[in-house]
């Protein structure tokens, strides 16, 4: 698990198994003005989703112990990221298994390679798609 950092913009938690994409989504998610928290599969970030809940997730797909696909299904079944959005970021062909993540609502797919551009505009709508209760509640944001 990596520590955040200290931007205090939008908070995002990245959730990737290579660890030189996940130290750059940090490093560019920085510069762009957002708090990052990062875990390297699905069970670290199950981890720090109990502690500390983001404005939205950028997961990969495959990953070890636990996958991108079961994560999104963990969030939305969990009461306090039961609406935080999601983007899904895959090399993989769209199939049955993510079209059944999609239906859980919030969910965002990338196509990887991706650029910064597009990864910026997607958290500006995954952003701008939060509930209303969920932008103002400070209290969610505790550590």
């Amino acid at each position: 698990m990596e520590m955040p950092s200290s931007a205090g913009g939008p908070r995002v938690l990245i959730v990737e198994d290579d660890s030189a994409l996940r130290r750059l989504l940090e490093l560019r998610l920085g510069v762009d003005g957002y708090e990052t928290r990062s875990a390297g599969d699905g069970k670290e970030a199950l981890e720090v989703l109990s502690s500390w809940v983001p404005d939205v997730m950028v997961t990969d797909v495959m990953m070890p112990r636990l996958s991108g696909l079961s994560l999104c299904r963990a969030a939305r079944a969990a009461a306090r990221t039961t609406a935080m959005p999601i983007i899904l970021l895959t090399a993989l062909r769209f199939d049955n298994d993510m079209q059944e993540v999609v239906d859980l609502g919030g969910v965002t797919f990338m196509n990887k390679p991706f650029d910064a551009v597009a990864l910026n505009a997607a958290l500006a709508g995954a952003l701008a798609s939060r509930p209303v209760a969920s932008r103002s509640q400070g209290a969610h944001h505790a550590a």
